[in-house]
């Protein structure tokens, strides 16, 4: 396979000379082009066969690299015209214009250490003969964490940027990640230091492109990896990525990415992390974290979950409730006279009165905490407690922002007298979500992140030196889980790609503080937990669960378990905000055997979150489940393929679908009828309906098929692209096409 790429890039340098037809060249972009699936023979040869076929029809293309695992196509240069009749032409899986996307880090490097230090939890395995592909800034092989050469344990790779097969890191931020993901060395371990590496560089000065990702996971596919681990993110097509993460997820390789370093504000999961294929994974503290955490909660329970401890604030030595009292900007003419014994005093930034001076009115009248809003909808972070024109100056009372969309509800005097509770401590605080760790959620179909792992000045090799450094971000906490799952695959070869999924989500420990378990949106299903996700005796067919009852009308979701050994004994309970019930109770497992979970009708809408508990031998294992209660409910007809409502009649409905291929589309529902589920490939259909009218409603349903279930009789089919192999041609005729498109042509460099 390798030695054909070679004549083919040969052959691309002289096409790469062909002069556009019908545009500008001023206009001439490039573009990442996948047909299909790859099915039916040679990824290279069909790639090759798109584009020959793509001549024939005179689109003025300029390839530029023919894929070779993902699936067939390539990256080609094109003005948006002729991209536009290769879309119509060739109905193509994906085509998207490639962009600029930057490398979403936010890590801080601390100064030199020595090493001493490992994240393997030892065992029998280490990811012996499993390949782990890091797509990153490259690698520093010559550090000896990597055996100090390449082909030791950098065993592979490429260049994107430069175009060659070095993989040399000159930023420091894929050494990084790869050290923790697999580093070995005298003085330093990895979580799965037995695992091999596969390193493709695809960033300089913290950028890359769209295309060179693609074509980095096309090469990571092609040179046999079993796992990707992706600690980038932002500034990526979902949809796009969300195609790819399914072409690479249904060929059993599985996809680690990084949450983003956007927190604590909600939904700033950041794209592939979003995805449904991706494994999330968002960064918690460690013991060398330095801040405290803060926790805010109303009487009801609901988390404010932006909320920070201003630094320098003292801690709350337990949990304070009591009743808010706003008192403006905080300034001494906006609090004299106020009585704020047994308050919480809450006061709105502006930009003039000092957080400090905040609090010491605050105090001096009798506050027992503070709460600043920000007045702007983000969080407010790196602010802190000082009053440099009062050196004597010592916060008395704990202080904790919160954003302005979440504290505006408290930030007025109508709110007065509203009971919250407030901590502010460093109990558990490893367990925490780190303050600046992406939060979701991301849809109404998933939990996201999935989890998190340490990544709050942990330690990692550092490029350049023979040493190592401390460094902060969820593109570190990445890493550990792309090394677990290495372990989990050494152990288990045969899991599928949701099975070990499955297994390190339901294995991690649930975070709580002071005032209970933390969240979804922060934590997913908690902090890592190695040991257990290795001897857990089950999996799963999923990572969530997701019911949508609807007023009075309850919901019900299908779990599978697989034994990992010949018998396994598991029961099963619940705990959170709604009431769920499980048949059967309890089952002894000797094949895959599924239950039945329930979230009962809802007495309200809105959303409430929990937990499904698994009980085996003695360990629990939790799922993290969401019920979202609609006004009207939604079902499922598998006998017509049909969704149906429980209205009888509406003024209009809009559908939303995706499908398990990452394509959406929208669609009217005429009033009183059932609709017609469009099927194209087995999985997850996502189903978001909008009822308009007097009473505007959203109701949500998750329709799951088989293989066997898609295109069956009375059920709409439609391929999602139009298969290249229907047109036949042979390596003759592809190679003299190539050859001729060449020779029509002047020889330029290949620029990326």
């Amino acid at each position: 396979m390798r030695s054909s790429a070679a004549v083919i890039v040969v052959l691309l340098t002289l096409a790469a000379a062909q002069v556009l037809q019908g545009g500008d060249a001023q206009t001439v972009r490039t573009y990442v082009l996948i047909v299909g699936p790859p099915e039916g023979g040679d990824v290279l040869y069909r790639s090759m066969e798109a584009f020959s076929q793509l001549r024939t029809w005179g689109a003025g293309v300029r390839p530029l690299r023919f894929f070779e695992g993902i699936g067939p196509g390539g990256v080609f240069q094109a003005t948006p015209a002729t991209a536009a009749m290769v879309e119509e032409k060739l109905h193509p899986y994906l085509l998207l214009e490639s962009e600029v996307v930057k490398l979403a880090s936010g890590s801080a490097t601390a100064s030199q250490e020595v090493g001493g230090f490992s994240y393997f939890p030892g065992g029998e395995a280490s990811g012996r003969g499993v390949k782990v592909a890091v797509v990153d800034t490259g690698v520093d092989y010559t550090h000896p964490a990597f055996g100090g050469r390449f082909g030791l344990k950098v065993v592979g790779g490429y260049d994107f940027v430069d175009d060659d097969g070095d993989p040399m890191d000159v930023d420091g931020h894929g050494t990084a990640v790869a050290g923790i993901l697999a580093g070995n060395s005298s003085d330093f371990q990895g979580m799965a230091p037995g695992a091999q590496l596969l390193v493709y560089r695809i960033f300089v000065n913290d950028q890359t492109t769209t295309d060179l990702i693609v074509r980095a996971l096309d090469r990571a596919r092609s040179d046999g990896a079993q796992i990707v681990n992706l600690s980038l993110g932002g500034g990526l097509s979902s949809s796009s990525l969300n195609k790819m993460g399914y072409l690479l997820y249904t060929q059993g390789i599985r996809l680690v990415a990084a949450a983003g370093n956007e927190g604590p504000d909600l939904e700033t999961v950041q794209s592939p992390a979003s995805l449904p294929y991706f494994l999330s994974v968002g960064a918690s503290l460690t013991e060398y974290s330095t801040e405290p955490m803060a926790e805010v909660r109303s009487s009801d329970g609901r988390p404010f979950s932006s909320a920070l401890p201003m630094s320098g604030t003292p801690l709350s030595d337990g949990v304070i409730t009591g009743p808010t009292k706003f008192i403006m900007n905080g300034a001494a003419a906006q609090v004299k006279g106020m009585d704020l014994t047994g308050f919480i005093a809450v006061s709105l930034r502006d930009h003039k009165t000092l957080f400090a001076e905040m609090e010491y009115n605050a105090a001096n009248s009798g506050a027992k905490a503070l709460i600043v809003v920000n007045d702007e909808t983000v969080s407010l972070s790196s602010v802190k407690l000082e009053w440099t024109g009062n050196p004597s100056y010592r916060p008395r009372i704990p202080v904790v922002t919160l954003s302005g969309a979440e504290g505006a509800s408290l930030a007025k005097s109508a709110s007065d007298g509203t009971v919250i509770s407030l901590a502010v401590s460093n109990v558990d605080g490893h367990f925490f979500p780190a303050s600046f760790s992406s939060r979701g959620p991301v849809d109404d179909f998933s939990v996201k992140p999935d989890l998190l792992a340490p990544g709050d000045n942990v330690l990692a090799p550092e490029s350049g030196t023979q040493g190592y450094a401390r460094v902060s971000g969820s593109s570190f906490s990445a890493p550990q889980v792309s090394g677990l799952l290495a372990l989990l695959l050494e152990l288990r070869p045969t899991l599928t790609v949701e099975q070990s999924y499955s297994m390190v989500v339901m294995g991690a420990t649930p975070a709580s503080g002071l005032l209970g378990e933390l969240p979804l949106e922060g934590q997913g299903a908690g902090v890592v937990n190695v040991t257990k996700t290795l001897s857990a005796p089950f999996a799963l067919d999923r990572r969530d669960l997701l019911l949508y009852p609807g007023l009075g009308h309850p919901y019900s979701g299908e779990l599978t378990l697989f034994p990992l050994s010949s018998s396994v004994s598991v029961s099963f309970s619940s705990y959170g905000g709604h009431p769920l019930v499980v048949t059967p109770s309890a089952l002894t497992l000797s094949s895959a055997s599924s239950v039945t979970v329930t979230a009962v009708g809802a007495a309200t809408e809105g959303e409430r979150q929990g937990r499904l508990v698994l009980t085996t031998s003695g360990s629990s294992y939790t799922l993290p489940v969401r019920v979202l209660a609609s006004r009207y409910w939604l079902g499922y007809d598998p006998a017509k393929g049909q969704v149906y409502s429980s209205l009888s009649s509406w003024g209009h409905a809009t559908v939303t679908v995706t499908r398990p291929d990452g394509t959406v589309y929208q669609d009217s529902w005429p009033s009183g009828s059932n609709y017609t589920l469009v099927q194209t490939v087995p999985g997850e259909y996502r189903i978001s309906v909008t009822f308009s009218g007097t009473e505007p409603s959203v109701a949500r349903l998750m329709v799951i098929l088989e293989a066997s279930q898609v295109g069956q009789s009375g059920m709409a089919h439609v391929p999602p692209y139009v298969p290249v192999g229907v047109i036949f041609f042979s390596a003759f005729v592809v190679v003299a096409a190539l050859l001729l498109y060449a020779a029509e042509s002047r020889l330029v460099r290949t620029a990326i």
